[in-house]
C-alpha cells in the first residue's frame, strides 16, 4: 500500500537525547537558503531532488536496521557490530538534514512509497551467513562506497553554507560505512566458497545496474564554449549538485575505484563484459 512520504519529529526527551548522539544540527545555517533567488523550475526540481534523498536516506536507514540482525545471527565479531549499529543514527540523522533542504525550498515534493517494501532483496534459500555477506556487498560495498564519492564530489562544488555543511556532515558520516563492507569481507573472507564469490559478484553488478541510470541519462550541452545546465551554474552549485559532466565522470570513476577494486582484491570479480554497457554515459557535448 502506497502512502505518501511524510516524516514526524517528537522532540522533547528523544529530541535532546538524539542531539547528544548527533550534535551540530542546530548550529546549520537554517533559514539562509532563499528559493526567491532562484527560478521557480530549478527550486522544484531541488525539492524533488531533496525529498528523494531524504526518501534514499531513510531506506538505507531500513536496510541498516535488516543488516544489524542479519550480523547478530551469523555471529559476526561484536565490534563490527557495534560499528554498523552506530549507522542507523547516521542515517536517520540523514534523513532529518535532507528533509530539511526540501523545507527551506518550499516543502517536500509529493512522494508515495510502500513503507512496508523498503527492504534490501535478497537471494532466496541461501544460509544466514551468505545472507547477511550479500546484504553487506549490496548497502556498503556498493550502494555507501558509491554514494560517498557522489556526495563528495556535490560537497566539494557546494557554494551555499547550508548545503554545503548538510554534505559535509553526510559525507564525514558515510565514510566509514563503505569502509565497513570490506570489512566484513575481509572477516567473512574464509568462509566464502567460489560459488558463494559468484553470487557476490551477480548481486553487487544488479546494485551497479540500479545506480546506472543516474548517469546514463544525463545531457548537458556545450555553448560558446561553456557547459550549460539550462540554469546559471552558480545556482546548481549553490542548491548542491554537479553539473552533469562532473557527475557522470565521477560516477564512473566511483564505480571503478570504490567499488570494482575492492571487490576484485577480496576475489569478488564482476563480470566486465556485462558491466561495460553500465558504464557508457549519454552525457551530450555536442
Amino acid at each position: 500500500m502506497r502512502e505518501p512520504f511524510e516524516l514526524e519529529w517528537y522532540g522533547g526527551i528523544s529530541e535532546k537525547y538524539f542531539r547528544r548522539v548527533r550534535p551540530g544540527v542546530d548550529e546549520m545555517p537554517w533559514g539562509t537558503l532563499e528559493p526567491s533567488r532562484y527560478p521557480p523550475e530549478l527550486v522544484e526540481r531541488a525539492r524533488v531532488s531533496w525529498t528523494e534523498a531524504a526518501f534514499n536516506e531513510y531506506c538505507t536507514a531500513v536496510a541498516f536496521s535488516d543488516l544489524l540482525r542479519s550480523l547478530l545471527e551469523v555471529r559476526a565479531p561484536i565490534d563490527l557490530i557495534g560499528m554498523a549499529s552506530d549507522f542507523l543514527a547516521d542515517e536517520v540523522l540523514h534523513v532529518e538534514l535532507t528533509s530539511r533542504i526540501a523545507m527551506e525550498l518550499g516543502g517536500g515534493a509529493p512522494y508515495e512509497v510502500d513503507f512496508g517494501a523498503l527492504g534490501l532483496p535478497t537471494r532466496p534459500n541461501e544460509s544466514p551467513l551468505f545472507h547477511a555477506t550479500e546484504s553487506v556487498v549490496k548497502l556498503c560495498c556498493v550502494g555507501e562506497a558509491y554514494s560517498v564519492a557522489m556526495l563528495a564530489g556535490c560537497m566539494k562544488r557546494a557554494s551555499h553554507p547550508l548545503t554545503k555543511a548538510v554534505l559535509e556532515q553526510i559525507v564525514r558520516d558515510e565514510a566509514p560505512h563503505g569502509r565497513f563492507g570490506f570489512l566484513y569481507l575481509d572477516w567473512v573472507a574464509d568462509r566464502l566458497t567460489d560459488r558463494d564469490r559468484t553470487l557476490l559478484a551477480t548481486s553487487a553488478l544488479d546494485s551497479i545496474a540500479t545506480y546506472a541510470p543516474l548517469w546514463q541519462r544525463l545531457r548537458s550541452k556545450i555553448h560558446d564554449g561553456h557547459t550549460t545546465e539550462g540554469f546559471e551554474l552558480a545556482h546548481i552549485h549553490e542548491l548542491g549538485w554537479m553539473e552533469s559532466d562532473a557527475y557522470a565522470r565521477t560516477a564512473v570513476e566511483a564505480v571503478e575505484n570504490d567499488v570494482l577494486i575492492p571487490l576484485a582484491e577480496r576475489s569478488i570479480m564482476i563480470d566486465r563484459a556485462r558491466l561495460a554497457p553500465l558504464l557508457e554515459t549519454t552525457y551530450d557535448s555536442a
